[in-house]
């Protein structure tokens, strides 16, 4: 959930920017996201989740959109997703481990591939945050800021793309990330995410109300239920007949 759970997606959004490549995972830097891991509830208590079903709100006041957004999970690499966009009307997204595809009213029904097909599988990762040290192949404790923060500067490992993260210590809780967006012929454009307010459903911590800020658009997202292990039926990760 570090990437905003993937709330760009819904936008057609891209991952992209400037390429760095350099270090290791530093001790310094290792120590803080074992404290996030343990703050979010810990690996036991997360591995206990096979199933989930996640529900949130999200609103864009300088676009006047208001999105809901349903979003089923099975381990280890299953998703399913319903967006319901006011002025838009629903579309939908699944992967069933082997295939991505989508639904909406524009487009219809299409398999996902490259750069959306890729977008959706990181939709399958709710445990991102406990494995920091294996989604980055660098990082590196840069600063502690004015406001009691502790930066580090990452690499992340799939595309190497510099993002930084903001670190409310001694119990390492991840208050906010800075990345980069590949608009496309638009251009490459700076992101920032606030992980405002943490709640503790059943043994594990999410952040139930963040917000991001892009291209002078503002979004706030709320997490509005979290059911683990819930019943899901397969079928509903394949593309509908």
């Amino acid at each position: 959930m570090v990437r905003f759970l993937s709330l760009w997606a819904m936008v057609a959004f891209t991952g992209g920017g400037t390429t760095v490549l350099y270090g290791e995972i530093e001790p310094a830097a290792q120590k803080i996201f074992a404290s996030y891991a343990e703050f979010l509830g810990g690996v036991d208590a997360f591995e206990e989740i096979d199933t989930a079903r996640l529900k949130m709100s999200m609103e864009m006041p300088g676009l006047g959109m208001n999105m809901e957004r349903t979003v089923t999970f099975k381990a280890p690499d299953k998703v399913y997703m319903d967006v319901y966009i006011q002025g838009y009307g629903k579309m939908r997204q699944g992967f069933d481990g082997e295939n991505g595809w989508a639904i909406d009213p524009i487009q219809g029904r299409r398999p996902l591939m490259g750069r959306e097909l890729d977008q959706l599988k990181d939709e399958t990762n709710f445990r991102e945050g406990l494995y920091l040290a294996d989604k980055y192949s660098s990082a590196r404790v840069v600063r502690k800021r004015e406001d009691g923060l502790t930066t580090i500067e990452c690499i992340n490992a799939d595309n190497g793309l510099l993002e930084m993260l903001y670190f409310e210590e001694p119990i390492g809780l991840l208050r906010r990330s800075d990345y980069t967006e590949d608009m496309g012929p638009q251009g490459s454009v700076p992101v920032s995410v606030r992980f405002d307010v943490y709640e503790k459903v059943g043994d594990i911590r999410l952040p139930v109300e963040t917000s991001a800020d892009m291209m002078g658009t503002s979004v706030r997202a709320v997490i509005t239920s979290f059911e683990p292990n819930v019943e899901v039926d397969d079928s509903i990760f394949k593309l509908p007949e």
